[in-house]
């Protein structure tokens, strides 16, 4: 069964874009194709909503690890199909174990898995290569096994032999870039000012003596050589540069929206209904997605969005505004604009927040599960 594009719509983003006269978006028009992955006899995962993915380096694949049977699904972006799964073990010396964090492809023939306790990396014959275990770097005093620190997300450069970790380091009420080296096990932190409200914006629903906590979220990601920081409640950026070992924050001044979150909002609750209520509310809000690099036009762009108030319960009449923010190679910002036309779903404290999104040659790809099909919505531009 072959797939093609079936919708095309255009929309001009003139009618509200920023009132800059350099504006990069200023005249540009949206076009919004879809596009459905042909899973030939198979299944491709979708119950993470694409979480557990990560696109090869040239951007032709995206590769989706399943970790109920623990296979890599190979989709060819350019084909619009599944080419293959590819099965691991889940015991054992080369087993991928019980999956429970991030996945992120390093190249053509290897990838990384993240859990609680450390990170693993798999050649795609089946062979675990590397593992780091957490633990290693606290030989004295294990903050890991008291809840007072937590790795939440990490990159491992292997020709220098480090691992970078967003922490979370709950004992102090801070959250900080980790550094660590691989050869000596000693390590070094750097502070994340911009991730200081975070504590300040968690939701707490109890469940008898137990309770899940949901917080804003926040995104670490490599471009270059830069480590790039965010979070929802603002437009800020950590930048961190390993090759100087340096770090400096980046800050807004955007036009269409404000630059961060600035109300007050309940953060213990007792039922999921009131919380939902919340949480609602706390999406009214402007909230910021993690910049991503389109290397065919040299610029960054980045995803905002606040979910517009609504009489309904019903998800499908619940409306947002998405803004699309374009900057630099430097992260200045020289552009932005709302993009009418674009829809998401309203965020739940038991759902995905955005839908996953990254650029491709020159266009940006949105996922969206078309009558669980794995699709689709590719945003391009024209106008320049």
């Amino acid at each position: 069964m072959k797939y093609l594009i079936f919708i095309l719509l255009v929309i001009s983003c003139t009618q509200k874009s920023s009132e800059t006269s350099d504006n990069y978006l200023e005249g540009m028009k949206f076009h919004l194709d879809t596009v459905i992955i042909d899973p030939g006899d198979e299944i491709v995962f979708l119950n993470h909503n694409l979480a557990t993915s990560s696109l090869s380096m040239d951007k032709k694949y995206l590769y989706n690890f399943n970790p109920n049977d623990h296979t890599l699904e190979k989709i060819s972006l350019d084909g619009y199909q599944l080419e293959e799964k590819i099965p691991f073990e889940r015991e054992g010396p080369n087993g991928t174990g019980n999956f429970l964090g991030g996945f992120r492809m390093y190249d053509s023939n290897e990838f990384a898995l993240q859990d609680l306790n450390g990170i693993a990396l798999f050649a795609l014959d089946g062979t675990r290569t590397k593992k780091v275990n957490y633990e290693g770097f606290f030989l004295e005093s294990n903050p890991l096994t008291s809840g007072g620190l937590a790795f939440v997300s990490t990159y491992l450069d292997r020709e220098a032999s480090r691992l970078f970790a967003l922490l979370d380091q709950r004992m102090d009420g801070k959250f900080a870039l980790g550094v660590f080296d691989l050869e000596d096990y000693s390590y070094k932190t750097l502070p994340l000012s911009s991730f200081d409200a975070i504590y300040d914006n968690q939701f707490t629903l109890q469940f008898g003596s137990s309770s899940v906590i949901f917080g804003p979220k926040m995104s670490m990601a490599m471009s270059g050589s830069r480590l790039i920081f965010s979070n929802q409640l603002s437009s800020e950026l950590a930048i961190y540069d390993t090759q100087r070992d340096t770090t400096y924050l980046k800050e807004f001044d955007t036009q269409l929206t404000k630059n961060k979150k600035v109300n007050s909002y309940k953060q213990e609750f007792q039922s999921e209904e009131a919380l939902e209520v919340e949480y609602t509310r706390f999406h009214q809000e402007i909230n910021y997605l993690p910049p991503f690099w389109d290397e065919k036009n040299s610029v960054f762009y980045r995803f905002s969005f606040q979910e517009l108030p609504s009489k309904s319960t019903s998800d499908e009449d619940i409306r947002s505004e998405i803004y699309l923010s374009v900057l630099d190679k430097n992260f200045n910002l020289i552009g932005e604009a709302l993009v009418p036309g674009l829809e998401k779903k309203p965020a739940k404290p038991f759902s995905s927040f955005f839908p996953k999104h990254f650029a491709k040659d020159g266009k940006i790809w949105i996922y969206e599960n078309i009558n669980d099909e794995l699709g689709f919505v590719i945003l391009r531009m024209s106008g320049h």
